[in-house]
């Protein structure tokens, strides 16, 4: 493998290199914190060349083979795709009219008035349609994708539509995806769960799901993705973290802060002396400027616990049904060892 060596740092990693195959950020921690001290992008030919599994483990082996050890491997983001080929007269905005989305934002994107693409929603999950021949001539020069495609050249009739969607780190914890292992076996789930719940093309937009029937041409996305028929999707359902040390870091950050400044109107410092005495009636002082009454505090606090019992009841109801479909699941959440054999009745485990 041949790398370049770039000569600066990115986002909190002090090491770049950048070869045909992969690009690979190092941090300088020696062991992992909040974020991976090895980031790895894969390139778009490694993957097609070698599939996902060897992908990995190529660049996996290449690190150990200078002493790294690998603890664990996590996805960051997953791009996942599929081409088509449609009518040339087919590809303008009347196509997506019907589109049904969880997503507010759709960018269309024009050239003399010709659609070139659109993009669906942004950050943790995003999609994008566009015409890929288009992007290989001007763009990336990537005609090793005919190869791929099996043709030598997009017939002068149609448009070569790639329909791509990408998932960040949050979007993959959402959906219970946590290692590559669990995101390797449920690339087809992950796909339904994009294609049939995310985002579909149907008649009747507006009306009640009962009255809409989904397009032919996205019944063919939804259901020849690594040539699974009708897939599950997969589950989507966020975690609710209650850390009780991240908060009350929070806390005492506030109240160090409010007892070192005065305000714009001119009002002294809530200095106290400089003890944990102090900063509680400073605390204290805060409340009276707040306006919290007891009651109030009360109410506030009550109305929270309950919203966190309902959100990690709904992710622990989220995780039986995955675990009941056969989906990736966090067991921690059902209180079920990883490499135990398990059996679900009536929203149970049963060892």
């Amino acid at each position: 493998m041949l790398f370049n060596t770039l000569p600066n740092g990115s986002k909190g990693y002090n090491w770049l290199i950048s070869g045909i195959q992969y690009a690979v950020k190092f941090g300088k921690a020696i062991i992992p914190n909040s974020r991976p001290n090895v980031l790895v992008e894969i390139r778009s030919e490694t993957l097609w060349r070698f599939g996902v599994r060897d992908a990995i483990k190529r660049i996996t082996l290449a690190l150990e083979e200078v002493h790294a050890e690998i603890i664990v491997v996590k996805p960051s983001r997953i791009d996942l795709c599929m081409d088509m080929l449609i009518p040339d007269n087919e590809w303008d905005g009347e196509l997506f009219a019907n589109t049904v989305c969880r997503a507010r934002k759709i960018n269309y994107f024009t050239e003399s008035k010709k659609l070139e693409g659109v993009q669906i929603g942004k950050g943790d999950l995003s999609c994008r349609l566009y015409d890929k021949a288009l992007e290989i001539e001007t763009i990336s020069q990537k005609t090793w994708m005919y190869d791929v495609w099996g043709i030598p050249e997009v017939p002068e009739t149609k448009r070569a539509i790639r329909v791509e969607f990408q998932l960040r780190r949050q979007s993959l914890k959402d959906l219970g995806i946590d290692t590559m292992d669990d995101c390797i076996g449920a690339l087809d789930n992950i796909w339904a769960y994009c294609t049939q719940k995310w985002l579909k093309f149907q008649t009747n937009p507006g009306k009640h799901h009962t009255q809409r029937k989904t397009l032919d041409w996205w019944q063919i996305i939804q259901n020849r993705f690594l040539g699974v028929s009708e897939p599950v999707p997969a589950i989507r359902a966020k975690a609710v973290r209650t850390t009780q040390f991240q908060l009350a870091s929070q806390v005492v950050g506030l109240i160090v802060a409010l007892a070192s400044v005065d305000d714009e109107f001119g009002n002294e410092p809530l200095y106290e002396e400089v003890s944990q005495e102090g900063l509680v009636k400073v605390f204290r002082k805060a409340l009276r400027i707040a306006g919290k009454s007891s009651l109030e505090l009360r109410d506030a606090v009550n109305w929270k616990r309950a919203k966190n019992y309902r959100g990690k009841a709904k992710y622990q109801e989220a995780n039986y049904n995955r675990l009941a479909e056969g989906l990736p699941a966090d067991m921690l959440s059902l209180g079920i060892e990883d490499d135990a054999t398990w059996i679900l009745y009536d929203m149970g485990a049963i060892k």
